[in-house]
């Protein structure tokens, strides 16, 4: 079975740093869990494009204090190009995203 996929774009980070929602192409700004739960669920697939425009595939992992995040590296040891996406960083847009924490 062939998956959909869907390009990211752009990330938010909370203010800690961590990326919170992607910017989906075509689709806008995506809370990061309905993303993995997409792709827990094998509905599709998500990709990005590096800066020398290759694709790459999004996967999910479990960081050592088990929280789950998305990364591009399937093993979790190198380095996550998520973290190199372009930022939108919109201040009502993050106000937003705030107020319903």
């Amino acid at each position: 079975m062939v998956l959909d996929e869907f390009e990211i774009t752009c990330v938010v980070k909370d203010e800690t740093g961590i990326i919170s929602h992607c910017g989906v192409k075509g689709y806008g700004i995506q809370n990061v869990a309905i993303i993995e739960k997409l792709i827990i669920e094998k509905t599709c697939s998500f990709f990005i494009y590096d800066a020398e425009t290759k694709k790459m595939n999004v996967y999910i992992r479990t960081s050592p204090n088990g929280a789950t995040y998305l990364t591009n590296d399937p093993n979790g040891s190198g380095i996550n190009r998520l973290n190199f996406l372009p930022l939108f960083d919109r201040p009502l847009f993050r106000q937003l995203i705030e107020s319903v924490r």
